[in-house]
């Protein structure tokens, strides 16, 4: 009898703990931490640019915009036309488009690249597919385009700048942003 009484108590607290909803039951949704908006020129800045690809850019005005939740800054050369531009995006998640929409957005942009190059060690997830590479990292997708010649040069200028722009997003993101 006490065994019984033990059990049904116990089914009892469990179903008033799941119950509890809203602030800290067991089944509540997490919210999405609130994040600053994220200028693409602090994932790249000026001098990954001139170290990498090998040139001292000035930023396009043009080109820097923040649109909702994407962030989009563009590094060119003086005079135009004498290097390869380099284009920064960031898509950011937000109350209403949370990091595991972003996650599949990104999942279904990598599944249209039939030559798409898997990159370990860049984010939780990277790929190349020329002339740019795509990074999934703490609930936010990283574009970057720069370079030409689809060779290992411009992949590895691709590396260079993405591995940067995750680094800076590992320090601005807390890591519960995980998918």
């Amino acid at each position: 009898m006490k065994k019984a009484l033990f059990v049904i108590s116990s089914l009892l607290m469990t179903i008033w703990l799941c119950a509890c909803g809203g602030d800290g039951g067991l089944f509540s949704k997490a919210m999405p931490t609130q994040m600053p908006d994220i200028d693409p020129a602090t994932l790249v800045t000026l001098d990954d640019v001139v170290i990498n690809a090998g040139y001292t850019p000035v930023i396009e005005p043009s080109g820097t915009v923040r649109e909702g939740n994407i962030g989009t800054v563009l590094y060119r050369s003086e005079p135009i036309g004498q290097s390869d531009i380099v284009s920064v995006k960031i898509t950011q998640f937000t109350e209403d488009i949370d990091y595991q929409m972003l996650f599949e957005q990104y999942e279904e942009e990598k599944a249209k690249r039939s030559s798409a190059e898997i990159v370990s060690g860049i984010g939780q997830e990277a790929y190349i597919a020329f002339p740019s590479i795509h990074v999934y990292d703490r609930g936010c997708i990283i574009d970057i385009t720069a370079g030409s010649g689809a060779d290992e040069t411009q992949k590895l200028l691709l590396k260079n700048l993405a591995l940067a722009a995750a680094h800076k997003l590992e320090e601005i993101v807390p890591d519960r942003t995980q998918k």
